[in-house]
């Protein structure tokens, strides 16, 4: 299995959870967007990284 950076997508996550508090009025829907988008993105980005690196 490869080394993912498991920071960057707590980062991404912490970051979108923010975003939806700000977009959102619901709080569960903040949540899971964060969550949701935050470590798809943040799954992405960091495994595109790692890839690069080897």
């Amino acid at each position: 299995m490869s080394k993912i950076s498991w920071f960057g997508i707590f980062l991404f996550m912490f970051m979108m959870s923010v975003v939806g508090f700000l977009v959102f009025d619901n709080i569960v829907s903040s949540l899971i967007f964060g969550i949701g988008v935050g470590g798809a993105i943040g799954w992405l980005i960091t495994t595109k990284i790692v890839k690069e690196k080897e």
